[in-house]
């Protein structure tokens, strides 16, 4: 498994965990030139899987993880950002991730920084944005969007994160209304 991060910054996503980053050395830049952060919530989305949790608590004491949160302004400023472009379902972890990233990149341009991920909601609000974002597993997205919600039977269309349609109660669907960038 290879990732491309070109930043000497990398923020973890649950994803990243999951294929084993960084838990393995085979990143295509060199893996002490990556500092790598994550936050609490996703520590607590990933604490489930026993060896990981042991190899992840060994990265923090060896510092080669940092576990920190966003303060409450960066995370306001990513649910702003997301309800623009109509990203609803993003959980705290998801939000946090963004969030770290972009604190992160507006305190410090002495590094860049890399959200490394494979969900397609962060890719999305991270890329609005303008952060930089490395896949693990898939290929990712190619451009990011705003997304509506719509009732397949009534054609109405929601622009808030209602999952059912107030008519006939029918299960909603996204819809890509526009590229972004």
């Amino acid at each position: 498994m290879s990732i491309d991060i070109k930043n000497k910054v990398a923020v973890l996503d649950a994803t990243a965990f999951y294929a084993g980053i960084p838990l393995s050395s085979s990143s295509s830049s060199s893996p002490s030139s990556i500092q790598y952060y994550t936050t609490t919530a996703v520590i607590n989305e990933v604490k489930h899987i026993k060896q990981s949790i042991d190899a992840i608590d060994l990265l923090v004491k060896t510092g080669r993880l940092r576990v920190v949160d966003p303060t409450q302004e960066y995370i306001e400023e990513v649910r702003a950002y997301a309800k623009d472009v109509g990203e609803y379902d993003l959980s705290d972890a998801d939000i946090s991730i963004i969030a770290l990233a972009l604190m992160m990149h507006q305190r410090s341009s002495e590094y860049g920084v890399t959200i490394v991920t494979d969900d397609y909601s962060i890719a999305n609000v991270a890329m609005v944005i303008g952060l930089s974002i490395s896949y693990t597993i898939s290929k990712g997205i190619r451009y990011s969007g705003k997304w509506v919600r719509y009732c397949k039977v009534c054609r109405i269309t929601y622009s808030d994160a209602s999952k059912v349609c107030r008519i006939c109660g029918n299960e909603l669907r996204s819809r890509l209304v526009s590229r972004l960038k």
